[in-house]
Formats: C-alpha cells, sequence, structure tokens
C-alpha cells in the first residue's frame, strides 16, 4: 500500500494574507483622525458661541 496524506486548508486561509496587502492611497494614523474630528468639533462648538 502506498502512502497518502490529505491535505486541509488552514482555518485561517484569507485573513493571513489580508494584513501583508497594501493598496494605494493616503495613510493616515488612527490618531491623526482622532485630533481631526476633536478640532472639527470644538471649532464648530466655538463657531456657535461667537456666532450666536
Amino acid at each position: 500500500m502506498g502512502k497518502f496524506s490529505i491535505s486541509t486548508p488552514p482555518s485561517s486561509a484569507g485573513l493571513m494574507r489580508f494584513s501583508d496587502v497594501s493598496t494605494g492611497g493616503i495613510k493616515v494614523e488612527p490618531q491623526h483622525v482622532l485630533i481631526a474630528a476633536v478640532l472639527i468639533i470644538v471649532s464648530i462648538f466655538l463657531l456657535h458661541l461667537i456666532l450666536g
């Protein structure tokens, strides 16, 4: 009798490669997005106070 083996795909087949994929576009860090959102909120609040 010959040897044979059954090859099964790994359970995380697509997930491991996802982080390796680099797409085009602007790279923005999460901290910068948070700071920009806070600045926009504060600006709108100040405009409401100034302009009434």
